[in-house]
């Protein structure tokens, strides 16, 4: 929302964010676009946390990193008034939570059984004994042993099953 990015004292407004995401994306389309989010500014009222979601609903981020205010000393912030309630800040991140955890599944779904480059990691999910990986577009992979050979490397996979979060290649 502007008032509250102008009361956090940032240089830039809701138009400008928005044209530099579209912008981003229409440049380099298969890109994750990661957006840190903080709810429960003081004075945020609930027009306001709905201006932020509507806008970050509309765009095509991949993941929302969200996190709930919280006063440091010294800051002027903290002296703001009036403070959101604490339940208030933790049912705004948990509705931003779960519009992150929709825009992860509907961005990674677009990349469903095409193969993508991804870094083969030394370590094991600790569930399936598989290994772990990230595609160059931060999607997480689990790879059986035939990709053993390229740990700490670069390997093509096939995005197959895409369950609780991650793709099985």
């Amino acid at each position: 929302d502007d008032k509250i990015l102008q009361l956090m004292k940032r240089d830039y407004d809701t138009i400008f964010f928005r044209d530099l995401i579209e912008k981003v994306h229409s440049t380099i389309s298969d890109i994750a676009i990661g957006v840190d989010v903080m709810v429960g500014f003081p004075s945020e009222s609930d027009e306001q946390f709905e201006n932020t979601f509507n806008l970050l609903e509309c765009l095509p981020i991949a993941y929302l990193h969200v996190f709930p205010y919280s006063a440091r000393p010294g800051t002027a912030a903290q002296k703001f008034q009036p403070q959101v309630p604490d339940k208030i800040k933790k049912e705004r991140a948990a509705v931003l939570r779960k519009l992150s955890a929709q825009k992860r599944e509907k961005f990674a779904l677009r990349f469903s059984g095409k193969p993508l480059r991804v870094l083969v990691e030394s370590t094991k999910d600790k569930k399936t004994g598989l290994l772990k990986g990230f595609s160059q577009n931060y999607l997480p992979f689990l790879l059986d042993e035939k990709f053993s050979s390229s740990i700490n490397k670069i390997a093509t996979v096939r995005a197959g099953k895409y369950i609780a979060g991650k793709f099985y290649g």
